[in-house]
């Protein structure tokens, strides 16, 4: 038999054993099969305002250019956000090249808020190096290899939803392959993950890798102490 016709007969037989599987599963495991592939990608398009953009190819190559954005999602906008604990709306502002242009105001600003003994020249400099960008709401930085973990913006507080994300939930928040930003008045957002394509696929032989499927008991994370200590230990 030629090799055009064995990968059609495995095709064939992929096929029917997938038919065979979904045909067994109960109401529940169709619905949770239909989310694992709904946790696969995230799109949304709307209106903003701002001139700011960010690629993310998972937490360790997350760069942001610009200067800042701010919308109202998932108001005012279209599309599907699966990721987990994610807030409402969104505020944020990137450290190039805002900070060689606004140096000045930035540093009344941050003496104004109360923190201008940390703040100097070096550590602006450095934000910009490494492409910091600062969520806002969601109280989180994002920069080239997780530098921005040496220099912490002390403005900003982890939003509570996020904080109490267990391990697994962190993961898959971390694991994304996304490009957004603002352009003007229209704001966008487009990714992928792996991670949770992964899970869909074993998913379909009855593996949880993520252990996401009883999404009855979502809510019951980590403590957010527990949540700090497991985000410090990676």
């Amino acid at each position: 038999m030629n090799p055009g016709g064995c990968r059609k007969i495995l095709y064939l037989v992929a096929c029917a054993g997938i038919c065979l599987h979904v045909a067994g599963c109960s109401g529940q495991q169709l619905h949770d099969r239909a989310r694992d592939f709904g946790d696969t990608l995230r799109w949304r398009i709307g209106a903003g305002v701002g001139l700011y953009s960010e690629v993310q190819v998972t937490c360790w190559i997350h760069p942001a250019i610009g200067f800042a954005d701010a919308n109202l999602s998932p108001r005012y906008t279209i599309g599907w956000d699966p990721r987990p604990g994610q807030p409402a709306g969104t505020l944020r502002t990137a450290a190039f090249p805002t900070l060689l242009v606004a140096f000045p105001f930035y540093q009344r600003y941050w003496q104004k808020a109360g923190f201008g003994d940390q703040y100097s020249p070096k550590r602006g400099l450095l934000a910009g190096a490494i492409l910091m960008g600062n969520h806002y709401v969601e109280g989180e930085s994002c920069s080239m290899l997780r530098l921005h973990r040496n220099i912490p913006n002390p403005m900003l507080k982890t939003d509570p939803q996020l904080e109490a994300l267990s391990r697994t939930q962190r993961h898959s928040r971390d694991s994304w392959i996304a490009i957004s930003g603002t352009l003007g008045v229209l704001t966008f957002d487009a990714g992928i993950n792996p991670l949770e394509i992964l899970d869909a696929i074993t998913g379909l032989v009855s593996i949880d890798l993520l252990g996401d499927d009883d999404r009855g008991t979502e809510g019951v994370t980590t403590s957010p102490e527990e949540a700090r200590q497991a985000d410090h230990d990676e």
